[in-house]
């Protein structure tokens, strides 16, 4: 790895382990006045919600040479509220120039060709596939926010792209926080260097609240594109529902508990009990799913969004000498 190339990534290490979760000393000023050395790390975030929001506000707050070049949203209310808190949190490092403010379903093109050094995917998961590619395509080093995709489709995408990434020695990060996480990486280094013996088991859980609030639910438009995009979460082919956009966390650690080996059959269930309301779309507010591996152990999730129900967000390993809990 040229030292270029490797002081980028020892950036963007620094800016995934604060977010999970981002080369002489020639000075010039950019177009908003701010002045970039050949240190300077360029974000560009495309997709400035909340979370996209708190992403870049992670990676400005990593490194003194990071700074948010270029934005880009389907929405101008979105960007310009994105916008003005991070200038209040980071003030010149937050300052993106009208000229790199992007708008429209082809912002995230812009922003990836802005000038940027790495991109922070905070979109809803619908369209990760296709911004991931993009990013690719450009060179970009990429902040990943889970979930990657919402469908098999999508997934088969983004494996094939991040090949390609692989190749080209691209920086890929992805959102799945726990996985750098210390006590985490500790625990599940022991749960895989064998202190419960071998995993049998795996129950895991996500039941929280009911968290997703909908824009404006009095008067909802199912067949409107614009409620639907700022209504995401309750559209599977936005979001792929609760279980894939939220409880993937969980998921994600039963998988690490089984040293990331891949299930050979799942069956599950789930359905509407509360969620029933046009303003929820069309997703679940409950699933439960065994999946069954090679060895005849078995994972078991449980996830729920319900109001007044009682809470968990956990993996508990059980293995031939013990068990272990990684509690969330």
């Amino acid at each position: 790895m040229s030292n270029p190339k490797r002081r980028t990534f020892l950036k963007l290490s620094g800016m995934a382990i604060t977010a999970a979760a981002v080369p002489f000393n020639i000075i010039q000023a950019g177009s908003s006045g701010r002045k970039y050395n050949v240190d300077t790390l360029k974000v560009g975030l495309i997709g400035c919600g909340g979370r996209g929001s708190g992403a870049a506000s992670q990676a400005l707050s990593a490194d003194p040479n990071v700074v948010l070049h270029a934005m880009g949203d389907a929405f101008r209310d979105q960007l310009d509220k994105s916008l003005k808190n991070l200038k209040e949190l980071h003030g010149e490092k937050a300052n993106v120039s009208p000229e790199h403010q992007y708008v429209g379903f082809d912002a995230y093109k812009k922003v990836i060709d802005s000038g940027v050094d790495v991109v922070i995917l905070t979109t809803p998961p619908g369209f990760r596939p296709l911004h991931f590619e993009a990013a690719v395509d450009a060179g970009k080093h990429i902040f990943c926010e889970k979930p990657a995709a919402v469908d098999g489709p999508g997934i088969r995408r983004i494996l094939e792209a991040a090949k390609k990434a692989k190749e080209k020695n691209i920086c890929v990060q992805s959102g799945f926080c726990w996985r750098f996480h210390e006590p985490k990486r500790a625990t599940f280094k022991r749960i895989i260097d064998g202190s419960i013996g071998e995993v049998s088991a795996v129950y895991n859980t996500y039941n929280t609240g009911a968290t997703y609030r909908s824009w404006n639910p009095e008067t909802p438009q199912l067949e409107s594109a614009e409620w639907q995009l700022r209504n995401w979460p309750f559209f599977n082919w936005l979001s792929g529902d609760h279980i894939v956009e939220q409880a993937v966390h969980s998921l994600d650690m039963m998988s690490w508990a089984f040293g990331d080996k891949l299930p050979v059959s799942a069956i599950g269930t789930g359905g509407r009990q509360v969620r029933t309301e046009p303003q929820y779309g069309h997703i679940f507010d409950h699933f439960a799913i065994t999946y069954e591996y090679p060895d005849g152990a078995r994972g078991y999730h449980f996830s729920r969004q319900q109001a007044g129900c009682a809470g968990g967000y956990a993996a508990e390993a059980w293995g031939t000498k013990g068990r272990a809990i990684a509690d969330c």
